[in-house]
């Protein structure tokens, strides 16, 4: 008789956190910069690092935008960036509403 085979259940990937950072380098002619995130994207080489920046912050601005519900409320300590989801903070209610 023959046995069948323990399979694990499909899991699914983890999410990929985008934590863009810009890079240092060097090359023959001076210091370089450069956009690299986790996700895999990377800029081109600068000489200066506000082109890095600029390249940086349209990497963040092409991010999905996060629904209301699942935004962080204490980013600070749950280490989360305003693009990504808190699983924290995600279905909770605001315990007093304060009219602005």
């Amino acid at each position: 008789m023959a046995r069948a085979k323990k399979t694990a259940p499909p899991s699914t990937p983890a999410p990929v956190r985008h934590r863009p950072k810009i890079e240092r380098g060097a090359d023959a002619v001076g210091k370089t910069y450069r956009l690299t995130c986790p996700c895999g994207t990377r800029g081109d080489e600068h000489a200066a690092r506000h082109l890095a920046e600029w390249d940086l912050n349209e990497h963040v601005a092409g991010l999905p935008k996060v629904p209301a519900g699942q935004q962080c409320r204490d980013s600070k300590r749950h280490d989360r960036r305003a693009w990504e989801s808190c699983r924290l903070c995600e279905h909770q209610v605001a315990l007093f509403e304060v009219a602005r």
